[in-house]
């Protein structure tokens, strides 16, 4: 149970880091993390991309 509580602390925090570093919604994530563990980053690296593609355009080339 100490195991899986740290997992999901740990990704709480990864997640709040790197929502900050994108400029989204960082508390907003961090708590979805926390709730759903590992199970949001497929989650949040979507809505990155999809934030990105709303700032730069819809044709545009971003790496």
């Amino acid at each position: 149970m100490v195991v899986i509580l740290s997992i999901f602390c740990l990704s709480s925090v990864s997640v709040y880091i790197a929502a900050l570093r994108t400029g989204m919604a960082a508390k907003r994530w961090a708590l979805a993390a926390f709730c759903l563990g590992p199970l949001v980053l497929p989650l949040f690296h979507s809505h990155k991309r999809l934030t990105l593609r709303r700032a730069f355009g819809r044709f545009s080339n971003f790496f």
